[in-house]
């Protein structure tokens, strides 16, 4: 239990270094797309790492800001050990995957959109934490499922072209890696269940097949 709550406090200190890096950082950044993704433009490679922390505006920054907090607290929840190794995995892959794929969409006018924040980790953590209800179907994760979709209904909105200054396409990045790293370690980051309740869940599933077994009577 005390590695446990370590581990969850050390999150979430590294959850408040990262806020307190957008608060601090941010307005010296507004307007300089220098930091931004610019897709498939292998001078300003830089801009890969460093987008998903440029925010155009304080609402842009706060709204971005508001949503990770959430999503990372719902996140602790069931995988309190593996929030910053999901937050490195998901930032590299999902930034990398709109520098390829950031030109989607877009005609020959304006191939040189630049991509700028923290949106595309959002939606890397809710593919993440959607894709594990879906896996796990316990009380928990479904009841957390259905809280997303509840708390964020506009959460696939984000995905269609709409707005002509809303990065859809980094929004499909995160939810695409998200939901892949889902897929690909969930089962692996799900905590060990301790041995007597796996028993007690064997116990039960033994008696429910004996009363279902036709050639018993009782």
């Amino acid at each position: 239990m005390l590695n446990r709550r370590s581990s969850i406090l050390a999150t979430l200190l590294v959850l408040l270094s990262l806020l307190l890096l957008f608060s601090y950082g941010t307005p010296a950044w507004f307007g300089n797309v220098s930091w931004a993704i610019f897709p498939l433009n292998v001078q300003k490679w830089k801009g890969i790492w460093l987008g998903a922390f440029v925010h155009g505006s304080w609402d842009h920054l706060w709204g971005n800001v508001i949503a990770l907090a959430i999503f990372s607290a719902l996140f602790l929840i069931q995988f309190p050990k593996q929030w910053l190794r999901f937050w490195v995995m998901q930032h590299l892959l999902a930034s990398l995957l709109l520098w390829l794929i950031g030109n989607l969409g877009m005609d020959a006018q304006h191939t040189g959109t630049a991509h700028i924040g923290a949106s595309i980790w959002v939606y890397a953590f809710g593919g993440f934490i959607l894709t594990a209800g879906v896996m796990q179907r316990t009380k928990q994760s479904m009841a957390i499922f259905f809280l997303v979709l509840l708390m964020f209904g506009g959460f696939f909105w984000g995905l269609l072209p709409v707005d002509p200054k809303v990065s859809w396409q980094g929004h499909l990045s995160g939810l695409i890696v998200g939901v892949c790293v889902a897929l690909w370690k969930v089962k692996q980051w799900l905590p060990p269940i301790p041995l007597e309740q796996e028993l007690h869940e064997n116990d039960d599933a033994d008696e429910g097949e004996g009363l279902d077994d036709p050639y018993i009577h009782l």
